[in-house]
C-alpha cells in the first residue's frame, strides 16, 4: 500500500468506538486536548477534543518522527 493509500484508508476508517488518548498534561477541562488513536495495520489519527470530526491521519513513520521531534525539543514542535 502506498503512503497516499494508507492515509486515505485512515481517513475512511470508521472510528466509532475508537479509544482516544490524550496527554495527562492537557488540563482538566477536556477542551484543550489533542487526542490520538491507533488504527492497527495503518497508522495513527489525531483530532482536537472539540472539533472531533476534523482528523489528521499519520502513518506509523510520520507519527514516530513527530513524537521523536517533540522528545528532542525540536524548535517549532515545542513551545
Amino acid at each position: 500500500m502506498t503512503k497516499e493509500e494508507t492515509l486515505k484508508a485512515l481517513l475512511a476508517t470508521d472510528l466509532t468506538g475508537a479509544k482516544w488518548t490524550k496527554s495527562s498534561f492537557s488540563g482538566g477541562t477536556g477542551q484543550d486536548c489533542l487526542e490520538v488513536t491507533r488504527v492497527t495495520g495503518l497508522g495513527w489519527v489525531l483530532r482536537h477534543s472539540i472539533l472531533t470530526d476534523h482528523i489528521i491521519p499519520l502513518t506509523d513513520a510520520e507519527y514516530l518522527a513527530h513524537c521523536n521531534g517533540v522528545k528532542a525539543n525540536e524548535p517549532g514542535l515545542v513551545p
